[in-house]
């Protein structure tokens, strides 16, 4: 599926960001085609026990793609520091990217969004924290809402179309944070009892969800006026629709 790879990663990167979205996008193009396959087709084994698996690949690449094209600092350092001789990949590097941290924020992260005893190491710059909200994507979601505003009503679009931009990196974050909990599970086989597998329809839905989650998230990263690599609006709409005719 390039148009989700291309909604996460966006186009026409050059250098060290090249190289780390090229490798994301890969990765995402791979894992999304068999999640959407395992979506559209008649369930089989292979899809309850490796449909989670491709599910948390999209989920966690797509937003390292995101964390990346927002705080370009955070990717071009870990492309760098992985490509030198002293890196060592049977050791977790302290720097290392991190769900936590990376995407979800620390809990005990500052309440008050401004406040002069604030130590800038502290700010958090997760994908979801309250300051990435403020500064990135609440004004990112009034501009998407805005441009959606002016094209013909489409079906495609009505979930965007009815986004708050006050609710919606709250409400991504917990279902973001629900989907990981529960892709982990299916990748991770923490069930010790068959009555607790997957069935069929726990695994499509978190497989659906996923996409509609990282869909929003692409598409309105492309409304973030400094964000890397960014489509043009036309573009990251016809892309995103696309995705929805094959994820309904």
């Amino acid at each position: 599926m390039n148009d989700i790879s291309l909604l996460l990663c966006g186009d026409k990167s050059e250098g060290t960001a090249k190289v780390a979205l090229d490798q994301l996008a890969s990765s995402i193009r791979g894992f999304s085609t068999r999640a959407a396959r395992f979506l559209a087709d008649e369930i089989t084994d292979e899809a309850l026990s490796f449909g989670p698996f491709c599910a948390r690949v999209l989920l966690e690449n797509g937003c390292a793609a995101l964390v990346g094209r927002l705080d370009t600092f955070r990717m071009l350092y870990l492309s760098e520091f992985q490509a030198q001789p002293e890196y060592e990949p049977g050791k977790r590097a302290k720097s290392a990217f991190g769900w936590s941290g990376d995407v979800m924020p620390d809990d005990k992260s500052h309440h008050a969004l401004w406040n002069i005893d604030h130590d800038l190491p502290r700010i958090s710059r997760a994908l979801f924290s309250k300051h990435f909200d403020h500064i990135f994507w609440k004004p990112a979601l009034n501009r998407m809402l805005d441009y959606i505003s002016t094209l013909e009503v489409d079906p495609l679009l009505a979930d965007v179309a009815n986004i708050d931009p006050d609710r919606f990196i709250d409400e991504a974050r917990g279902r973001g944070a629900q989907l990981y909990s529960t892709l982990s599970k299916g990748v991770h086989w923490e069930f010790f009892t068959s009555a607790l597998l997957f069935d069929e329809a726990t695994v499509k839905n978190a497989i659906r969800e996923t996409f509609m989650l990282v869909a929003n998230l692409g598409l309105a990263s492309h409304f973030v006026h400094t964000a890397y690599a960014s489509l043009d609006p036309r573009e990251a709409v016809s892309c995103y629709r696309d995705i929805r005719r094959l994820v309904p």
